[in-house]
């Protein structure tokens, strides 16, 4: 975040790191687009106003609503300031706090405190393994549904709604991940790899996600099945195209993520958890995922496609071996 923006925010969530969760979670440097308008502002108790804000794109006849929500301002000691929701509801949640996780949720969510004890402990195994030394706060809000999840920090309705029951997601440089379950474990490597690799590629950070913890509801090896269908449904489609993959289907999966596990699996094959370090060190662009794949897997861009078909052809799962 921009230091000047934690000027406009109170002391108590600055001195944590955070300013604006909203505008984190929309994964934008800002509100640079569309249109962003306060329409309401209410006194809610002796201390909060309420701001209500929408932000939506297009005109009057074709307006889309990207998102409704709301965040708060109070009076301190140096004038008015803002808060997010998540803190000005945090002390009316239910909260369980296992190691580095900090679970809320409300009193009507039926929390499983054996799933949450199990992610702490499988955080700590993929840290070990990857020399993750340094466990950040994971601050792990759970909902009946990600929309319940959503309306915690503040959403009313947001573009990262979704009606899919193993919907979830988290939000990059604040380490916050909202979900609708307790072992969320895709997430749970996100936590983890983000921080330690805020730059790195797309491929290879949906990738590791994918492999160990799968994806849509779905296990690494069910996953390669699906590609190995489509394949055979599509027998012309060039795999190397990686930003034509990236697309969720009806059924949830997405192919980009499933290719950039085979790489994470491949990578463990030649060469171990160094070998995946390596790929970690080359920034997010499918120009720099194919020269990471070149330089550490050895493979030349003209045999991507190829080396995918045949790595899925030949498919043995050696995950659960992991």
């Amino acid at each position: 975040f921009d230091k000047s923006s934690f000027n406009y925010w109170n002391k108590y969530e600055t001195d944590e790191g955070f300013t604006d969760i909203v505008k984190a979670a929309i994964s934008l440097p800002s509100y640079l687009y569309g249109d962003l308008a306060i329409f309401d502002i209410k006194k809610v108790d002796n201390d909060y106003y309420r701001i209500r804000n929408i932000w939506s794109m297009g005109d009057t006849i074709s307006k889309s609503y990207l998102a409704i929500f709301s965040v708060y301002a109070k009076k301190t000691n140096s004038g008015y300031k803002l808060f997010n929701n998540f803190y000005v509801v945090k002390s009316k949640l239910q909260h369980y706090q296992v190691a580095n996780f900090d679970y809320y949720y409300s009193s009507t969510y039926s929390f499983n405190s054996q799933k949450a004890n199990q992610m702490a402990e499988f955080y700590s195994k993929i840290s070990l393994m990857y020399g993750n030394t340094d466990k950040l706060k994971v601050i792990y809000i759970v909902g009946n549904n990600l929309d319940e999840a959503n309306n915690i920090i503040g959403f009313d309705y947001s573009i990262m709604s979704s009606s899919f029951p193993d919907a979830a997601y988290t939000i990059k440089g604040l380490n916050i991940l909202l979900a609708s379950r307790e072992d969320k474990m895709h997430e749970i490597i996100h936590s983890i790899f983000m921080p330690m690799f805020p730059k790195a590629n797309a491929l290879f950070n949906e990738g590791i996600a994918t492999y160990y913890a799968g994806s849509a509801g779905q296990n690494y090896s069910l996953l390669v099945d699906q590609l190995r269908k489509m394949i055979i449904n599509n027998p012309d489609i060039d795999l190397s195209k990686f930003d034509d993959l990236n697309k969720v289907l009806d059924n949830g999966t997405n192919y980009f993520y499933t290719v950039g596990a085979i790489f994470i699996d491949y990578a463990l094959k030649i060469g171990g958890t160094k070998k995946v370090l390596a790929l970690f060190q080359h920034p997010d662009s499918t120009d720099n995922a194919i020269s990471a794949i070149e330089k550490d897997l050895g493979i030349e861009k003209n045999q991507i496609d190829s080396f995918l078909k045949k790595f899925v052809r030949n498919f043995i799962d050696d995950v659960s071996q992991q």
